[in-house]
């Protein structure tokens, strides 16, 4: 145990030098409002370190090591401030939804290329009358026979308007048939009949967007698990979802550090609490997963936790900043971080399920409650 963690402790380092020698000035000063193409690049490059894709299997272009490593190198790159594989969610989402649920063929198409930032990814999950009620999505996907035929509308895929692939949930069935009849698909971006809308945000940016479908074609080698078994599927992605949201835990650390050196608030030590227990709670359920477990509602607890107290760090540090909150542009000797992050963070206690459905999930799930 000792050797594993002086070995755990050594990998740290590596990866801390390695941040500090190698991290480009565009990233240092725009983090993942640069570029995308600085942004891939960086991705490719931290691909290449070895720090992206750890714990990912050997055979599809991942580093096969111990998921500890990869949390380490998250965390890492949150005390830095860095992105870490940032752009679109391929490495967050759908790279474990293709190793989880996809086939062979799948897997060495998409993985690798995932990781090195080749292929950008959105998810195409919500609709414009189904956000937090997944089951109640209407986006077809009729069989053709030699193909799919994808109708319909997403909304809030973040990353669209810049991604090569799209994650789609939709239904194969009849509406009213709920959580069965749904299948999950993979579809070209480049594909004719889809139009991307961006949304501007209270941020500025236009990260999220609605996507059209109007008669979309997809070679049926796109399927992804069982033409009817997408919501098996999708609880799984979204499982990942949550998981990988978590992650934020370690950049609330690093808020705290910083506030914390300028104020001293009751608040912030109450936090700092809460990220302590879900930081163990964390390290607890890799263990598992380093036997072959597969994430399952515990992400929720993860997702829930995060989302909801990065938001309060975010909180916290505005209250104290008196006038210097109004500003949003960056300035010698001034990062409006913590503005622009309290604006940004309101979208996190949504992204992945709402505070409130995963409140309602876990209480039915974990604690067996009737379902209200």
């Amino acid at each position: 145990m000792m050797r594993d963690e002086e070995e755990l402790e050594k990998f740290r380092n590596n990866v801390r030098e390695w941040i500090e020698k190698n991290v480009p000035e565009e990233i240092k000063n725009k983090g993942d409002s640069a570029s995308v193409t600085a942004l891939r690049e960086w991705q490719r490059k931290v691909y290449e370190a070895g720090y992206l894709g750890v714990s990912w299997p050997k055979e599809y272009g991942g580093w096969g090591e111990d998921p500890l490593k990869e949390i380490i190198v998250r965390e890492e790159f949150a005390k830095a401030g860095l992105p870490y594989a940032n752009l679109g969610l391929g490495v967050s989402v759908v790279g474990p939804t293709i190793l989880l649920n996809g086939t062979e063929e799948q897997k060495k198409k998409y993985i690798k290329k995932i990781l090195t930032a080749e292929n950008i990814w959105c998810q195409g999950f919500s609709e414009p009358h189904a956000g937090s009620d997944l089951a109640g999505i209407k986006t077809k996907i009729e069989d053709k026979g030699d193909h799919f035929l994808v109708n319909g509308q997403k909304i809030w895929s973040s990353y669209a308007h810049i991604a090569d692939y799209c994650l789609l949930l939709g239904r194969t069935g009849d509406p009213s048939e709920r959580h069965k009849g749904m299948t999950m698909v993979i579809v070209d971006m480049k594909s004719e009949g889809i139009k991307v809308s961006p949304i501007r945000q209270i941020t500025g940016r236009s990260e999220f967007n609605t996507v059209y479908f109007n008669n979309v074609k997809v070679p049926k080698e796109n399927l992804v698990g069982k033409i009817g078994e997408g919501w098996k599927v999708a609880m799984s992605t979204l499982n990942y979802e949550r998981f990988n949201i978590g992650t934020i835990l370690f950049a609330v650390e690093r808020i705290l550090r910083d506030v914390s050196k300028k104020y001293s608030n009751e608040q912030l030590f109450n936090l700092a609490e809460d990220v302590v227990a879900l930081r163990s709670f964390y390290r607890r359920l890799l263990e598992r997963i380093k036997k072959g477990y597969v994430v399952g509602p515990e992400a929720a607890v993860i997702k829930l936790v995060a989302s909801e107290s990065i938001q309060k760090a975010y909180e916290i540090a505005v209250s104290n900043m008196g006038v210097d909150a109004l500003i949003m542009e960056r300035q010698a000797g001034f990062n409006p971080e913590f503005t622009y992050g309290l604006l940004a963070s309101r979208s996190i206690t949504i992204a992945g399920g709402t505070s409130e459905i995963l409140r309602n999930l876990l209480g039915e799930v974990i604690l067996g409650m009737p379902k209200g």
